[in-house]
């Protein structure tokens, strides 16, 4: 039997004037919410694909006001706690970007240390013949990523097949397969695809599109120095592209030796998160702390933070799915997108062998009484 949690069940979500997130909680407590500490490492290290943001304040949720950052490791430490309480380990998120030289995926087969890291099904799929991971875990359940345009100069584009025509460019990160996916079902002109982008925000001198996400890029725009840009958007989810962008994942040869860890450990993942949308200042403040410690060119304010936790909720980026269980992995879901991604990879010479979602997801560990909502 799982461990019971002190649960937060979060009975209303919804947005007030778009930045600000009104939630209503009611705590349940349980008096045999177990010490992590006689089944997990001494340290639970996770391994994130990017700084410090609120897409990841369910991790950040977990660190106690003892934490420490290291500018040098890019690292934010401390005791893990939930819900003020002492869960007997230490907590050690590591953050990416440029603090890593390799994918997620490669760090965790390089590094034993890594408890659990971010990995997409894309990624799962991709690297399974070489890293084969097991996601356990699923933060958020649809992807934030959107195409952006500005909607004063496209009042009437509510799609993508309504703003390609009318724009100079598409600017995306590389080659991404969901755009090679995008341009197989004819949603996206390949000549309009420009691999260039590099994150800066051009719709205030340009009329394109680009890639960014609908937590971040949205509030940047109103928020800019030469004036306020309101941005239209579609998410690459409601194109079609429904892989589960940020699962927390474990080594799948280390899965039999972690899972008495992740029996008590996955159910204060799906609480931490909750825990964390009913009142995410405390993880923000730290994800902002951290950000300005490391003192790089990403930056994060109690504002934009604040944006993103809300915008969360209001667009549904965090939710159940189709079942009742919080981040669980649909296994339905999953395969589909198996057979929309697996031919993608193939076509470009990456070797992929034949994956079903009960190779890369194990559901096992959630604590099905842990929901989002009532």
């Amino acid at each position: 039997m799982k461990t019971r949690l002190a649960l937060v069940a979060l009975l209303a979500l919804s947005a007030c004037g778009g930045d600000e997130a009104a939630t209503q909680s009611t705590s349940v407590s349980n008096s045999d919410a177990a010490s992590l500490a006689e089944v997990c490492p001494g340290t639970i290290v996770f391994q994130t694909d990017w700084f410090p943001q609120a897409e990841h304040g369910g991790l950040y949720e977990l660190v106690g006001d003892d934490y420490a950052v290291s500018k040098d490791l890019g690292v934010t430490s401390g005791t893990m706690v939930l819900s003020g309480e002492d869960l007997g380990v230490s907590v050690e998120i590591r953050a990416g970007g440029p603090f890593i030289q390799s994918p997620v995926v490669t760090q965790m087969y390089q590094d034993d240390a890594i408890t659990m890291g971010y990995v997409g099904n894309d990624v799962a799929v991709a690297r399974y013949a070489d890293a084969p991971t097991v996601a356990v875990f699923n933060a958020l359940n649809v992807n934030p990523q959107v195409v952006l345009w500005d909607k004063a100069r496209h009042p009437e584009a509510k799609t993508l097949e309504d703003v390609v025509p009318n724009v100079d460019a598409v600017y995306v990160f590389g080659e991404p397969s969901w755009v090679k996916y995008l341009v197989g079902q004819g949603k996206l002109d390949p000549n309009k695809v420009d691999s260039s982008y590099q994150g800066n925000l051009i719709l205030a001198t340009e009329n394109v599109a680009h890639q960014g996400f609908l937590t971040s890029e949205p509030f940047s725009y109103r928020n800019l120095e030469s004036g306020p840009i309101e941005t239209g958007s579609v998410l690459i989810h409601d194109l079609g592209w429904t892989s589960y962008p940020q699962n927390l994942a474990v080594r799948k040869d280390r899965l039999e030796e972690l899972s008495p860890c992740l029996e008590r450990l996955v159910p204060v993942l799906q609480q931490a998160q909750l825990n964390y949308l009913a009142a995410p200042e405390r993880a923000n403040a730290i994800i902002v702390d951290a950000v300005a410690t490391f003192d790089s060119y990403w930056q994060q304010s109690v504002e934009s933070t604040a944006y993103s936790a809300s915008t969360q909720l209001s667009a549904g980026i965090i939710g159940n799915g189709d079942s009742a269980t919080f981040g669980d992995l649909e296994e339905a879901r999953v395969n589909d997108f198996i057979a929309k991604v697996t031919p993608i990879l193939r076509d470009s010479g990456i070797e992929v062998p034949d994956v079903t979602a009960a190779d890369i997801v194990d559901n096992s560990f959630l604590d099905p009484e842990i929901s989002f909502g009532n």
